[in-house]
């Protein structure tokens, strides 16, 4: 056969054998050239500045980030109590980094396989750098011919990437990678560097590493993690977002399939196994606790565990605080979440609070601060309404507020009593005291100058909560002594003995009225309270039991009470401060006597002289708790807000108790229990016409009533 050639090729022959195309050809080949030769230059001019800078910044290990230290950064977990089983349970993750540290031990093969194949084929026989998958990456890099970046990154690559947070384009920082990969080859092992990133990989919802991802996003541990779900972490790390199971779960599913696929073509699975894993259903869920916001025991908690470990370890606040978000710590609260959640609930509904003022701009404030008698916190609360950040203002602990007459058990009758100055039904004088410069001091609430009003008996002092008497009894005990029994047994840590200004709490204003220079925290006040309920013994207040790191206990709370109050003081004082619940002598508090009908309650109520602050401490046999209530910039209150400390109390309290019988409290010591006259203050006989039942050190009973008879020896005193 002959070949005949097209006319259009003869056509295209003859113009390019002429003169002037071929000059043109000439030029556009000469055009080429040079600007491949330009580019080579350029190229090589990068490459040996490139070369010098990394030569001169490039210092072999001291470049690498300490893979050791990885475990360093875990999620702190805090533990509760569950009732029902006697075992402890995860409440909550803490609000730091999401990450459960695993051993390679633990993690299945399948999970090393898949993250191996779809993210660095050939890692176990590379020294660091996937050359073919790095040139054909900075190509792409220099000439765009893809608007995808290529991953020419390594696992080892990778991990130095996601630990420095270094994650810049440039060619310099590739360069750096590619010889810090190298060099940490030689340093490291392929199961150290596997184990790292595995433990370093991001996923969707900013979560890091497969420990945490599989207790995130499948809740079980790695060690349980199926083929289908490991190739589903690992096709995560890709683009976190994108891949999230809970927002595009059809994503992930496709990038899912690719992995599997990748893992059948290099035979790390068969054929089977392939299939299985395609067609296995995937459910996502979470066993790990977390909140979108704290409770207040949590607050309280991290504040707790930080100063702990400030006072144990000599950290600082920042090196504390860094540890309890960071440290992969686990926190035995003693939080529990039920009765929290009852005890905020009151405090975030408005029917509990007075009615708001037209004036008012911001609302008053509340807190409360429950414990038992051992110091374990019971329930706290730093504010009112529904709390809706971390780390705000608690009230409850970190609020120094003015604690006015609710200062008196603790200031007055209780040293007064211990040290036999007074007992239950004493005559004092209800008469001011003359100061110094020669002022009468001070008078009783319902009174419009100071008076003389003669004798009354201690219960009907404490119960009607008499300023007189109280001033009485400090100038017996002295100012220093009350201050030396609050700030020593008592722990109350807010007293000032002097400052610049010259003002001090060693004085008869603060120790009698309970006007402090600064004043008391409500947590202070509770664990304080609690002598009147526990025999005298004094329990540091504490939110945890212990706080373990990689297995070992850091840090233990031990019990050991202080005994402050003798049994039967304690026991005086209890039974003193039931008066002002039960007490037919003008009680502060009788407003609880409806509620807490069945209970036995010691309190005291404290008002500040400007109606700034109102307080109820009180206990029952089962809680002691302290409540609050006033405006945080100290605005004065009105009659009607004047009641809230108290009310707030009693419905927080009757819900925590909710359930529970009602008892009394267990009688400690020896005291004994006579009717005496009220009119005397002695034990009565039977020509006494009023008498009422008092509680007596049997060390210091009074003598029998004399005014109205001749005294009948008989059984009027009963041992207890």
């Amino acid at each position: 056969m002959t070949f005949r050639k097209p006319a259009w090729l003869d056509r295209i022959l003859a113009v390019l054998s002429t003169k002037k195309s071929q000059s043109v050809l000439k030029f556009v080949g000469k055009s080429l050239l040079t600007v491949g030769l330009v580019i080579v230059l350029t190229g090589c001019i990068v490459a040996c500045m490139l070369t010098v800078y990394v030569a001169t910044n490039f210092t072999g290990q001291s470049n690498l980030p300490d893979v050791d230290s990885i475990n360093e950064n875990q999620t702190s977990i805090v533990m509760t109590l569950n009732e029902s089983t006697g075992k402890y349970e995860e409440f909550q993750r803490l609000s730091g980094i999401k990450r459960i540290w695993t051993p390679l031990s633990e993690m299945p093969a399948n999970m090393q396989n898949a993250v191996v194949a779809i993210e660095d084929e050939r890692f176990h026989t590379h020294f660091g750098v996937d050359w073919k998958r790095t040139i054909s990456a900075f190509a792409n890099l220099v000439l765009h011919f893809n608007s995808t970046e290529y991953g020419g990154s390594t696992l080892t690559q990778q991990l130095i990437k996601v630990m420095t947070g270094n994650n810049d384009h440039s060619i310099q920082r590739k360069v750096t990678e590619i010889l810090s990969a190298v060099e940490m080859e030689k340093y490291y092992s392929k199961d150290e560097i596997l184990q790292a990133y595995l433990n370093m990989m991001p996923l969707a919802s900013n979560v890091t590493g497969v420990g945490a991802g599989a207790n995130y996003f499948f809740g079980k541990n790695a060690s349980e993690l199926t083929l289908a779900e490991c190739a589903a972490i690992a096709a995560m790390t890709n683009n976190p977002v994108k891949y999230n199971p809970y927002r595009y779960p059809e994503n992930l599913r496709a990038r899912q399939r690719v992995v599997l696929y990748k893992m059948y073509e290099l035979d790390f699975i068969t054929a089977d196994e392939y299939q299985q894993a395609l067609g296995e259903e995937l459910y996502f869920k979470s066993s790990a606790k977390t909140v979108e916001v704290n409770d207040w025991y949590t607050d309280m908690l991290i504040d707790d565990v930080t100063a702990a470990l400030v006072d144990t370890y000599g950290y600082t606040e920042a090196q504390a605080r860094n540890m309890v978000f960071y440290g992969g710590l686990t926190i035995y609260s003693c939080e529990n979440p039920t009765l929290q959640a009852k005890a905020e609930a009151v405090f975030a509904n408005d029917d509990n609070f007075p009615a708001a003022l037209l004036s008012d701009v911001v609302q008053p404030q509340a807190a409360t601060y429950v414990m038992d008698y051992t110091g374990k916190t019971v329930a706290v609360v730093g504010g009112r309404g529904e709390k809706n950040a971390d780390r705000i203002l608690n009230r409850a602990t970190s609020s120094i507020r003015q604690p006015g007459s609710s200062m008196k058990p603790l200031a007055v009758y209780a040293p007064a009593v211990q040290l036999n100055l007074i007992n239950y039904s004493s005559p004092v004088p209800d008469c001011y005291i003359t100061l110094k410069d020669g002022t009468k001091w001070p008078k009783n609430y319902n009174q419009s100058t100071p008076q003389d009003s003669g004798l009354t008996t201690v219960d009907v002092a404490v119960q009607s909560s008499m300023n007189t008497v109280a001033a009485q009894l400090v100038q017996q005990l002295t100012p220093q002594r009350s201050f030396s029994f609050l700030t020593g047994p008592l722990n109350l840590t807010s007293l000032v003995t002097s400052d610049s200004n010259g003002n001090t709490d060693i004085d008869y204003a603060p120790m009698a009225l309970g006007g402090l220079t600064k004043g008391a925290y409500p947590r202070e006040m509770a664990a304080a309270y609690q002598i009147f309920g526990n025999g005298g013994y004094y329990n540091e207040p504490y939110s945890f039991t212990k706080v373990e790191q990689n297995g070992n206990v850091i840090l233990q709370h031990n019990y050991s009470p202080v005994q402050v109050l003798d049994e039967d003081s304690a026991y005086v004082m209890n039974r003193l401060l039931q008066t002002v619940v039960r007490g037919s002598n003008g009680a502060t508090a009788s407003m609880l006597k409806g509620s807490w009908n069945e209970w036995e309650v010691f309190a005291k109520t404290g008002t500040t002289q400007q109606n700034n602050d109102v307080w109820l401490v009180a206990g029952t046999p089962q809680y002691v708790a302290a409540t609050w209530f006033g405006y945080d910039k100290n605005q004065v209150l009105t009659t009607a807000q004047t009641k809230a400390a108290r009310t707030l109390w009693s419905k927080t309290m009757l819900a925590l108790h909710e359930g529970l019988q009602p008892m009394a409290f267990e009688r400690r010591g020896n005291t004994v229990e006579a009717e005496f006259c009220t009119e005397t203050g002695l034990l009565a006989t039977e020509k006494c016409t009023s008498k009422r039942v008092g509680v007596y050190k049997p060390n210091y009973l009074p003598e029998m009533c004399t005014k109205h008879g001749t005294p009948v020896v008989g059984g009027t005193v009963t041992q207890e």
